[in-house]
């Protein structure tokens, strides 16, 4: 088990998409999946999100419930957790609204991505630039460098390919997946997990270890077999 525990919460339908083909479709959502996202997003010290999620939604998630935030004042964290964006090609523009949020915001990101975007300067401006690799994130550095700044708990919030980098890496312990009651379809429809996908004696094996239904939306926690 590592040092810093870190959990990937997810949601999909019944047929494993995260996005439907229809970029006209709303992303699915209710109330009681949001308050389960924000009760384990304010568990984090720090949460994961890749860059094509942070440009699609434009922000990242805070945490407003007064009984969470006051459950953080007593165990020392902050209001919110650090957020830090995935993105290897460093390819995010300056007017993201993320980067004016009133939080603690780094970017995980390689030599190539910096040298490569004209706007790194300002960038760094707005939130913390940290260089893990010539072209690929070497994931034992980022752990390395979270664990010296104090990071006890991530949660990784997606999409498919960091979620993919993370288990490729053998660096998710638990997962909490939401089952949403809706059918999307799609052979070109995202997933939770992306990536190249996995090799037979390299595929993760999860042991479900608590399971929640409140009407017909399921909530599934695994962990991750080491």
């Amino acid at each position: 088990m590592s040092a810093i525990q870190t959990t990937v919460v997810l949601a999909m339908t019944a047929d494993g998409k995260i996005s439907s083909v229809d970029p006209n479709v709303p992303g699915y959502s209710d109330a009681d999946d949001q308050a389960h996202l924000e009760y384990q997003f304010s568990l984090a010290d720090l949460v994961l999100v890749g860059a094509g999620t942070i440009r699609t939604e434009g922000v990242t998630f805070t945490i407003r419930n007064p009984e969470l935030l006051a459950a953080r004042e007593v165990r020392g964290q902050p209001p919110q957790p650090i957020t830090c964006v995935v993105s290897g090609s460093l390819d995010l523009s300056l007017d993201l609204p993320f980067l004016t949020q009133d939080i603690e915001r780094w970017i995980f990101t390689t030599h190539t991505g910096l040298e490569r975007n004209s706007d790194a300067t300002a960038l760094q401006k707005l939130a913390e630039l940290i260089d893990l690799g010539d072209t690929d994130l070497d994931w034992e550095r980022a752990y390395t460098l979270m664990a010296e700044r104090g990071i006890h708990k991530i949660v990784a919030l997606g999409g498919g390919s960091l979620t993919a980098s993370l288990a490729q890496a053998g660096r998710i312990d638990d997962w909490w997946l939401t089952i949403w009651p809706v059918i999307y379809g799609g052979k070109h429809a995202s997933s939770p997990v992306e990536g190249e996908g996995f090799v037979a004696n390299a595929i993760p094996h999860l042991q479900l270890v608590e399971t929640r239904q409140i009407g017909s939306e399921l909530f599934l926690h695994y962990r991750t077999l080491k």
